[in-house]
């Protein structure tokens, strides 16, 4: 399955990245800004990261996001078309949030476009408000359901057919507070994924 192979690369990479910088798991976990038993299950491929913690991991460990994914689009070629049976499929750990990511070989991209199919309750990060590298933009699709968005500090709902463009470093989460499945398109620049 395409997410266990997501899950499982950045298992590995992310071993071989703190142990090449020298770094324990209480000091990835204090740049992070989460817990040292929730890092080694990431190591270990015991859980999914939220959409959040590749970033967050990247940053901590002075990499690009696209670091941890080289092998897996070294594999995949120069693939133009990406045929929807062959996604890759990440589910978050609380199970309310699926993304599908619509292009290969992620390092070699300047933009990263992914679906999210949200649950009632599912949300960005349970950890709080997301933040993505300097220079980075953000632009959201509802295309089925609703969310609600916050971005520094401004809270809104946005319904079918609402688009949101932002500036990524923005701090920012959102949330289905709905009772139906929300489908949204997000496109992000460069790659958070």
């Amino acid at each position: 399955m395409a997410s266990n192979r997501i899950q499982d690369e950045i298992s590995k990479k992310l071993k071989q990245f703190r142990t090449e910088r020298k770094l324990t798991l209480e000091k990835l976990a204090l740049r992070t800004d989460c817990t040292k038993s929730y890092i080694s299950q990431l190591e270990k491929g015991l859980t999914a990261p939220s959409v959040s913690m590749p970033g967050r991991l990247a940053g901590a460990l002075d990499i690009h996001v696209a670091d941890f994914f080289r092998d897996i689009d070294n594999q995949e070629g120069e693939d133009w078309c990406l045929r929807k049976s062959k996604r890759r499929h990440i589910a978050y750990p609380d199970g309310k949030v699926v993304t599908q990511l619509l292009t290969r070989a992620m390092s070699q991209k300047k933009i990263q476009p992914i679906t999210s199919i949200i649950k009632p309750g599912g949300t960005a990060d349970q950890s709080g408000q997301l933040t993505h590298p300097a220079g980075s933009e953000e632009f959201v699709l509802v295309m089925k359901g609703e969310l609600h968005f916050e971005i520094n500090g401004n809270e809104m709902s946005l319904e079918e057919g609402d688009t949101l463009y932002f500036n990524g470093e923005l701090p920012h989460r959102w949330e289905n507070k709905g009772n139906k499945d929300a489908e949204v398109l997000f496109v992000f620049t460069p790659p958070i994924w």
